[in-house]
């Protein structure tokens, strides 16, 4: 028995010429219902007892044996039409030739011819292909690749081998100096204009920067204000904006010379370091002055008897300057920390490791070419107690003194495009 219910309704009816004129006119013509019947049986019957048209059915249709359900009311519109959208929603298409309707099944969409691809070999002139290949990929259809590998530490001298495809060493180190893209030719010619506009140099930076260690006593204020109130006079002074505006002062106009020359004459004002380093855009400038120090680090047990082994890490103490900066088209985006530390003899914890007392400044500022930077706030201070005279003189003739003092680090740059 088949499972499935058909129910075929075929109403024909007209219109009655006593009927009220008011009343709405349907149009005549069949009535449809079916409910689970399959593909073939419904094209069979609507050409059997519907359109009473000649037809020919193909052998894939009278085989089609999917199950449907639809209806059909005169009143939404032709018949012809419904029937040829709804066969069309099932794969099918009526043909008529010479006042017959041939039903089949649609043929396959046609299938595009192959793209044809050429292939482009670029060597970047300024620009990192790695660099290239993630600002342009997204704006073309075919495929960009760039050699990678993964590179090792200035000290490692063992050779440098390339990461496999998709490993997370693949993605630590992304230099490259080729770029080979695959595509169409129109892309390709596009992507040559591109290249020429985005593959520029970057521009490197030199900043010069003075480091003074500013002492001063519990009535003369910061060593801050105090640059402040000599550099005054001879610069022009802007307060910078923003939250860091307490500790940071841009010159609009002079030169790191001229300020290092206003602060040379204060006995206050120390000089610990003078550093000048050249950075490319986007890369890491860093200047030590001081020594590194070892410093006991995790312990391990190896062997079969477990003998422990004590690593030991080098770390650098003293004057430490390190620089990132960005270029744009009239300003720089510059990151700048400023460390001043130094090894003791740890008196608590771990007394074999020294402990590492530093003052510490990272901040990130936009500033323009030419300007001046002055940056405080490293601040430390301490107070002394002395007593001073012969023992065995009475406390009324001894000399007691207290004083506090204030040592603050300042830094004063000075960036310059080239």
């Amino acid at each position: 028995m088949k499972k499935f219910v058909l129910v075929l309704c075929l109403v024909l009816s007209f219109s009655a010429g006593a009927a009220d004129k008011s009343a709405k006119v349907v149009a005549d013509g069949p009535r449809f219902s079916f409910m689970g019947i399959n593909v073939s049986q419904v094209v069979q019957l609507i050409y059997g007892e519907a359109l009473k048209d000649a037809f020919v059915i193909e052998p894939d249709v009278l085989s089609d044996q999917r199950s449907v359900s639809f209806r059909y009311d005169p009143s939404a519109g032709e018949l012809r039409p419904f029937i040829t959208a709804f066969f069309d929603s099932l794969g099918l298409q009526v043909v008529r030739r010479n006042g017959v309707d041939f039903v089949g099944k649609k043929p396959p969409p046609a299938q595009k011819p192959p793209e044809v691809r050429d292939v482009f070999v670029y060597r970047p002139r300024f620009r990192d292909g790695s660099y290239l290949v993630d600002l342009l990929a997204p704006l073309f259809k075919g495929e960009f690749t760039a050699r990678r590998a993964v590179h090792t530490g200035p000290d490692d001298k063992s050779p440098q081998v390339a990461a496999p495809a998709g490993s997370a060493a693949a993605t630590i180190d992304r230099k490259s100096d080729t770029l080979v893209f695959a595509g169409p030719a129109a892309e390709i010619t596009m992507l040559k204009k591109m290249l020429a506009q985005v593959d520029t140099p970057g521009g490197d930076v030199v900043v010069r920067g003075v480091l003074y260690e500013v002492q001063t006593g519990s009535n003369e204020g910061t060593g801050f204000s105090l640059a402040l109130s000599l550099l005054g006079g001879k610069l022009g002074v802007k307060v910078g904006a923003g939250p860091l505006q307490g500790n940071v002062v841009s010159f609009s106009s002079g030169t790191i010379d001229a300020a290092v020359s206003a602060l040379a004459d204060d006995s206050r004002f120390t000089v610990r370091s003078t550093p000048t380093l050249r950075v490319a855009s986007g890369e890491n400038g860093r200047f030590t002055v001081g020594e590194d120090v070892p410093v006991l680090g995790a312990v391990t047990y190896t062997g079969a008897t477990g003998a422990p082994v004590q690593s030991v890490e080098y770390r650098s103490s003293g004057v430490i300057f390190d620089l990132y900066p960005v270029l744009h088209a009239d300003t720089v985006d510059l990151t700048v920390m400023q460390q001043v530390s130094n090894f003791s003899v740890t008196q608590t914890g771990v007394n074999n490791s020294p402990t590492l007392s530093k003052r510490e400044l990272k901040t990130s500022l936009t500033v323009s070419d030419g300007e001046l930077i002055v940056i405080g706030g490293l601040a430390d201070s301490k107070e002394t107690d002395t007593h001073s005279g012969l023992s065995f003189l009475p406390a009324f003739m001894h000399t007691k003194s207290k004083g506090k003092s204030h040592t603050e680090i300042l830094l004063i740059l000075q960036l310059q495009r080239v």
